[in-house]
């Protein structure tokens, strides 16, 4: 086992993944934070230190009336006319005022997935999970967002985001209840009491400031009409958003040198402010620098196939409605976004379109999940990526993606209510290699798989090369574990994003890479795919690939995969573990949370949709199973997180082969709907796989070795009768 990487290590780890350039803005910034420099450009006064008169341009009538006026007046255009709001179907208005009642009783969402008490107005620096408190008076350059004492800083951040403001408003659509434009007043100018600027942990990221500025656009275009909408009111709130503006433009290059969505959240965000309010000084650089950092992030970070850099689901939608936002904005106030950038997004929307499943809108829960969701609404839940997908599709294409439901709502917000009417674009999913995001899709009828196989360049979030996600009928029956929370305590710090949290081999008891610090791997993985075959034979998709993430061991071990779909209801996985002497091996499966047992060799599960039978096999015998439920201990084991900060006991089959001589394989049939049946001959040359009473396969194998590939060199079907 190699040692801890050193400090000379971890630097070249860094430089290798990052390069000089962007590790040495990093080293400046964080220089500039730590001598005080940074916080030279950020000063923390009180909100009447720039008053709006400080912001706008020179003529620009500042008083609350005559400024309401000139607001009244402008030129800018929003998804929807000031106080102007839609008629919402019966299931989102009944939706939207559930949820700004549950505001109004001080009860907020977090993460899209549960509401929890912080009192009305709202206790801002409250960890209402956990009971502890952030402090308010140290200006965020003197903050470090995992310091101990105030909890997780991303559950601290959820309602200061203001998503709460969407719940106000689509209650306020579904039934003008001025209490709901009372309470948008009334909790933000307790934020505001509260949060002076670049004081306290609300100002410590820029892209919190952006999603905030969003929501606060959002919420004075719609409460514009209500009578409590007073001019005073309106005044401060100009002010409010000059001043986030400013924080985001000052920091962007820091966002962007972090390589992900947060550069696209608060370019979008500064392209709002300024072109929602002209009247600011910096309004024509706020607008030309939004678009132009959306143009270069989406040119450099957003895949021709699709994929995006940051390697999660969640992040991919962030980002995705992010540009949705933007573009939007800018297609109706005339500003041009570039063919390049259009033409990556809808490759993105088309990616997260591929890896859906039809029945539930779901997509695996692969990667990061911090809860993030720009554009809550709609009823659909937060793991129903139809809203974003099918609007992203409709800002380019002016059709409809999917059938009517819930998730048309956003059309309605964004496009207004004729977008309903609009024609519907009728696209399959089918078996593709997204080869630049390394995502392997094999599709049949019922069932689907995505297989990972990719070589990192930088940033991987979890060590998960070839994990294989399985969905039938709509159920996910072998998932990913989620990634739970970004500041857990031991042991669960680590375990979300371990290789044995995946579907995939563990080998020497370790990981496929290294993890040095919260958010930083080494040793990189690199991976191969020997072959992606769609339509191998009638009805049979094929895909093999390896990595090399244990070469660091010592016995210079390869892990190889492949994985075949045959038919609707049968999935063939070979495991080949290559390399020299003794090694240990496990592999992991990680189950739909359903009634099941367990023998020596496999799992049943009885599911809603039918039995799903799991069998393992070791040619020439061999392995251990065990299956585990929200066992906990040093390695807890039988656990997954759909949302961020939940935690909850679901079924995980380990394989454990000890220590066997290398090359070693392992097989899995996975036979939906009820058990398969094979016949395996000698020496690994030849399996003959049948259904009850439906198709038959046989298949021919070579053994592991490096020297023999493709593993899989022919399949013949054969239809019962």
């Amino acid at each position: 086992m190699p040692p801890h990487p050193g400090s000379l290590r971890l630097a070249y780890e860094l430089w290798t993944q990052y390069g000089s350039a962007h590790l040495a803005y990093r080293l400046a910034h964080e220089a500039a934070r730590r001598t005080g420099l940074l916080k030279r450009r950020f000063p923390a006064r009180g909100w009447d230190a720039r008053p709006l008169s400080s912001w706008c341009a020179a003529g620009v009538p500042t008083q609350p009336e005559a400024y309401r006026s000139l607001r009244e007046r402008s030129p800018s255009r929003f998804f929807f006319a000031p106080g102007v709001l839609a008629a919402l179907p019966r299931e989102g208005a009944q939706d939207g005022i559930a949820k700004a009642e549950a505001v109004l009783a001080g009860r907020p969402a977090y993460f899209g997935h549960t509401s929890m008490f912080l009192g009305f107005p709202f206790d801002w620096f409250l960890n209402p999970f956990t009971g502890e408190r952030a402090d308010a008076d140290r200006h965020w350059c003197d903050r470090d967002g995992f310091e101990p004492g105030q909890g997780d800083i991303r559950t601290l951040w959820e309602p200061a985001r203001f998503g709460w403001v969407y719940a106000l408003v689509r209650g306020y659509a579904g039934n003008k209840d001025a209490r709901y434009a009372s309470g948008f007043w009334t909790l933000l100018e307790s934020w505001l009491a509260s949060n002076p600027p670049n004081m306290g942990p609300h100002w410590q990221d820029g892209q919190e400031c952006a999603v905030r500025l969003m929501a606060l656009c959002f919420g004075l275009q719609a409460f514009w009409k209500d009578g409590v909408t007073s001019a005073d009111r309106i005044a401060r709130l100009a002010q409010v958003i000059a001043v986030h503006a400013d924080r985001i433009e000052k920091n962007l290059n820091f966002a962007r040198s972090q390589i992900g969505n947060h550069a696209v959240s608060e370019a979008a965000a500064l392209y709002t402010a300024g072109v929602l309010y002209p009247e600011f000084r910096r309004a024509p650089t706020w607008r030309r620098k939004g678009l132009r950092v959306l143009d270069d992030e989406a040119r450099r970070h957003n895949h021709d196939d699709g994929s995006y850099v940051q390697h999660s689901m969640n992040y991919h939608r962030l980002m995705l409605q992010g540009y949705l936002w933007a573009m939007r904005l800018a297609e109706l106030n005339g500003d041009p976004v570039s063919g390049e950038t259009v033409r990556k997004i809808d490759k993105a929307a088309d990616f997260l379109f591929l890896l859906q499943d039809p029945a539930s809108g779901r997509v695996p829960n692969y990667g990061p999940n911090d809860g993030s969701l720009l554009l809550p609404l709609n009823a659909c839940d937060f793991l129903d990526y139809r809203p974003a997908i099918g609007a992203a599709h409709f800002q380019i294409h002016r059709k409809r993606l999917y059938e009517p439901g819930a998730w048309d709502e956003d059309l309605i917000w964004l496009f207004g209510p004729d977008a309903q009417a609009a024609g519907r674009t009728l696209r399959d999913r089918s078996s593709q290699g997204l080869d630049d995001g390394g995502y392997y899709v094999l599709r049949g009828r019922e069932a689907w798989g995505m297989v990972r196989c990719h070589s990192f360049r930088n940033r991987p979030n979890q060590a998960d090369l070839l994990h294989l996600d399985l969905w039938w009928r709509g159920l996910n029956i072998l998932r990913d574990s989620g990634s739970y929370l970004y500041n857990a305590p031991r042991p669960w710090s680590d375990r979300f994003t371990s290789t044995a949290a995946h579907n995939t081999v563990q080998l020497g008891g370790q990981d496929q890479m290294l993890k040095v610090h919260r958010f930083t791997w080494a040793y990189l993985a690199r991976a191969r795919v020997i072959r992606f075959q769609a339509r191998l034979a009638e009805n049979v998709d094929c895909f093999e690939g390896e990595h090399y993430g244990y070469r660091r061991l010592a016995s210079r071990a390869t892990h190889r995969r492949t994985v075949v779909r045959l038919g609707d209801s049968l999935w063939l996985v070979i495991d080949d573990i290559l390399g020299r002497g003794r090694e240990q091996v496990r592999l992991f499966w990680h189950l739909l949370d359903v009634p099941f047992t367990a023998d020596t060799r496999g799992v049943r599960l009885s599911t809603p949709m039918g039995p799903v039978s799991i069998a393992m096999h070791v040619p020439g015998g061999g392995g251990t199973l065990r299956v585990a439920r929200g066992e906990e201990g040093d390695e807890p084991m039988g656990w997954e997180s759909l949302h961020y900060r939940e935690r909850r006991p679901a079924p995980t089959a380990c394989f454990d082969l000890g220590q066997p001589e290398l090359p070693q394989r392992i097989m899995t049939l996975v036979s939906l709907g009820g058990a398969a049946t094979w016949q395996l001959d000698s020496p690994m040359a030849g399996l003959r796989l049948s259904e009850p009473g439906g198709a038959a396969w046989t298949l021919r194998l070579a053994p592991p070795g490096p020297e023999r590939l493709p593993v899989l060199s022919e399949v013949v079907g054969e239809t019962a009768g």
